[in-house]
């Protein structure tokens, strides 16, 4: 039981933290920001915010110093809008699953292109 109230739990988190990057944050710093997931501890002490962004002229840290000024807002909406014993601490990672499946995409590509430049036959 308690394993499916954390899990849904994690999942309306996360909508409602990438609903908050929506609508009401206005940090040009964060404005590509997607929340993939949000994993929290089992005693909910901690929540960490996984998030990537969209589009490549974005810097990693200045996305990672545009969440850390926000936090507190981020947190203080969580408060307000859930209601629990424990407001867990907020903690930002950025998610590199999806830039390495972009790479390993990329490699597969060029392996097609390599394999039909050696006139080899196309693979589906």
């Amino acid at each position: 039981m308690k394993d499916k109230y954390k899990a849904r739990l994690e999942e309306q988190l996360a909508r409602f933290i990438a609903e908050l990057f929506l609508r009401k944050m206005k940090d040009p710093r964060i404005e590509n920001v997607t929340v993939q997931k949000v994993k929290a501890a089992d005693d909910f002490s901690t929540a960490k915010v996984y998030y990537n962004m969209i589009g490549e002229d974005n810097d990693i840290e200045e996305v990672r110093s545009g969440l850390e000024s926000c936090r507190s807002f981020i947190w203080n909406e969580v408060k307000e809008h859930f209601r629990l014993r424990k407001i867990p601490e907020l903690i930002f990672v950025y998610d590199v699953s999806l830039d390495r499946a972009m790479k390993i995409e990329n490699i597969i590509d060029e392996i097609h292109r390599e394999d039909e430049d050696e006139g080899g036959e196309e693979l589906e």
